[in-house]
């Protein structure tokens, strides 16, 4: 009689075609498994300054909120990060700056979490609301600042973010909530740059602005420029939502949230 090779389990002797079966599904379900905002350095609980979710917004309240734009969980899609990413090569939270931390934010430093604003310092960082609207995922720092990502670690095949002022100065000792343009370059090559963007005018809160652009072949780095609109940097909490790349898997999938035209959902608390 054929000898057959067995490998012993705690359930009795199984076929080696058993345990193959077994590990290569243990090692599928391992990297199918979406990881992303958990794996960041996030903050605790509502930040320094109270977040609610409302009917309507306010102007005059900060951090409020009546739509929320959810993280996007399609696989494919790598998030901008800070300090719980990786580089060159992004980690389940994300991609994080390669230049030098200094270079981060033009006040309040050093940042030291994720997908949250600059607050006024290290201890009173507050979720990302621009114009009204609740990021679960972004970038938030102080004009004027440069990051600059790696982008040789994938595939990318275009960047989406949104970009705006955070509603933390609503409006206050601020006027209109500060000022920030925003300039996205690709290998020094500019391919996309924002008007000066308030965070209120005529008595309104300014909505974010769509970024969104194709990542060349061979692209190399991806830098940020948040500027301080020509004014000085006085209040100009500049703010990123949902800053992400996205690779050919990413972009075979329609995503489940998407500003203007499809608005995420809404939460019943935060």
């Amino acid at each position: 009689m054929k000898k057959v090779n067995r490998v012993r389990t705690h359930n009795g002797w199984k076929h080696p075609l058993y345990f193959a079966f077994l590990m290569a599904l243990i090692i599928g379900v391992a990297f199918n498994v979406y990881a992303g905002k958990d794996d960041c350095t996030n903050i605790d609980g509502d930040g320094a300054v109270a977040i609610s979710e409302v009917n309507s917004e306010n102007v005059n309240t900060p951090n409020d909120y009546d739509e929320v734009v959810e993280e996007d969980d399609r696989k494919g899609v790598i998030y901008l990060s800070l300090i719980g990413g990786s580089q060159p090569t992004p980690n389940g939270c994300g991609l994080n700056p390669k230049n030098d931390a200094s270079q981060w934010t033009g006040w309040g430093g050093p940042l030291n979490f994720d997908n949250v604003t600059i607050g006024e310092g290290t201890t009173t960082r507050n979720h990302i609301v621009i114009g009204g609207t609740l990021f679960e995922r972004g970038i938030g720092s102080h004009a004027i600042a440069t990051l600059v990502y790696d982008l040789s670690g994938d595939k990318y095949l275009r960047f989406e973010a949104y970009v705006g002022m955070s509603d933390e100065k609503d409006p206050g000792g601020c006027g209109a909530g500060g000022t920030s343009d925003f300039t996205f370059s690709i290998d020094g090559k500019e391919a996309f740059k924002s008007e000066t963007l308030p965070g209120s005018d005529g008595g309104e809160n300014v909505e974010a602005v769509k970024v969104e652009f194709d990542i060349p072949t061979g692209a190399k780095e991806l830098t940020i420029v948040m500027g301080d609109g020509g004014d000085g940097n006085g209040c100009d909490h500049s703010t990123i939502g949902d800053a992400k790349l996205l690779t050919a898997q990413a972009l075979a999938v329609e995503p489940a949230n998407k500003l203007p035209t499809i608005w995420g959902h809404l939460k019943e608390s935060y």
